[in-house]
Order: structure tokens, then sequence, then C-alpha cells
């Protein structure tokens, strides 16, 4: 509250709000987020799909290694390149295929009925193994993204 100045003294007291605090405050405010925002990390780092049309590269060198999960009747069943692996031996053959290669690229197929953390085991083996991109096949894009 502020005090009249119309200088009687038996006067009331004024019940006006003083707003410049609150202009002050809010103007701090208002710098602080400015400084902030730039500063703050925006979400994970992608890399989308590039336009160039598919290229023909040496197979054994340039292709990603294809992991793939299926779900069977009464087990999980691991391929790497097609070839069957028990899951202790995913993280070894990983780091052997990906040596081989220039790119160190990774793909991974994996049956939509499976629990996210038998996926997220097998992400995680290809990135301690050195993958350097993995990617993540959908159904109708087999066959174009083991020719980049």
């Amino acid at each position: 509250m502020a005090f009249s100045t119309n200088g009687s003294v038996g006067s009331s007291l004024s019940s006006e709000i003083n707003v410049t605090p609150l202009i002050d405050v809010l103007l701090v405010m208002l710098i602080i987020f400015m400084v902030i925002v730039p500063i703050a990390s925006h979400g994970l780092e992608t890399s989308l799909p590039s336009t160039d049309p598919v290229r023909t590269l040496n197979e054994n060198l340039d292709n990603p290694v294809l992991v793939q999960i299926e779900q069977g009747s009464s087990s999980i069943r691991y391929f790497i390149n097609g070839v069957s692996v028990e899951r202790t031996e995913i993280r070894p053959r990983l780091s052997d295929l990906l040596s081989q290669r220039s790119g160190r690229r990774m793909l991974l197929k994996a049956d939509a009925d499976l629990d996210f953390g038998i996926i997220a085991g097998v992400l995680d083996a290809g990135q301690a193994a050195g993958a350097q991109g993995i990617g993540l096949m959908t159904p109708g894009v087999q066959d174009s993204a083991l020719k980049r």
C-alpha cells in the first residue's frame, strides 16, 4: 500500500498497488529465460535418410550387419546376417563383424510382439560392440535398406 501525498495529516491510506517492483521482477525473469533457452539441449541427435539414389557397395565392407530377433513358439531366436546365434554370442559376433566393415553400421529387425527389454538388450550389445550407426527396420524397407 502507498501513502497519499496530499499533505493532510488525517487522510486515510491509499489502496493503490505499486507495480514498479512487479515489472522489475518480470523483466529480470524475461532476461533469465532468454539466456537459458538457447543453452538448453533440444532432443536427440538423429540423422535423416538421404535422397541419394541407391548405390552399389562392396557387400563385405560397407553393408550393415543385420540382426534379427524372432519370437518362436517357445523361445526367442537371434540371427546375425541370417546365421542363428545364441544370446550370449551376439556381442562378440557383432564385434568381429563390425571390425571388418568400414561403415560399422547395424540394422535391427524384430518382431512386433517382443518385449522392448529384449530389443534394448540387443541395441546395447550393438553399441558396446562398436556400432556407430544403429537402424531399426520397419516392414517394407528390408531390401532397399540392405543395399545402401
